[in-house]
């Protein structure tokens, strides 16, 4: 069991990773953008569609290391208020249920990403680009996500830190 969980956990950190390359790659098309208008007069039409696929892919990319490091959005409040294990049950619930969401979200998109490969969907915009490769990449961010999320249930089920950055939560290995 631990090395699924580390397993998820280094995928996670490569999708990390991962989104700040295409977030680099997004500010050099769109600063490659600025300057073709106001250097050259001319406008590189796919810097903006393809910058928004960029911000997508990366979106996703990087949330499964963002919720084992523990900075998604929860109410802590709610846990705060009460008793270790009510609040560890309540934990368990709530990621149970969001293990569920995401796992549904990560097979909807898997399954957009293959009707739009089958289809050899295009885009409507000025560069006609096939939609899959794109939609694949969004996808593998969405499963990744959802494992994370599955790992984490676990660990609130073993009762492990399920975030970096509290006391007994190991670190993520770069290795």
């Amino acid at each position: 069991m631990r090395s699924l969980l580390d397993g998820i956990d280094r995928l996670s950190l490569w999708g990390a990773r991962l989104a700040c390359w295409l977030i680099a790659a997004m500010l050099a098309l769109i600063l490659a953008e600025v300057l073709s208008r106001k250097l050259f007069d001319v406008s590189l039409e796919f810097a903006w569609e393809y910058a928004s696929y960029l911000l997508a892919i990366s979106f996703l990319a990087g949330s499964g290391y963002v919720l084992r490091a523990g900075f998604h959005v929860r109410v802590q409040l709610a846990l705060n208020a009460l008793a270790p294990g009510r609040a560890r049950l309540l934990d368990g619930i709530a990621t149970a249920f969001t293990t569920l969401v995401a796992g549904f979200f990560a097979y909807a998109l898997v399954r957009l990403a293959y009707v739009s490969y089958v289809d050899q969907t295009r885009s409507f915009l000025p560069s006609n680009s096939l939609l899959w490769p794109f939609q694949a990449l969004f996808a593998l961010g969405a499963v990744v996500l959802a494992l994370q999320f599955a790992a984490r249930l676990v660990r609130v089920i073993l009762n492990e830190p399920a975030e970096l950055g509290t006391a007994d939560a190991p670190l993520i290995s770069t290795e």
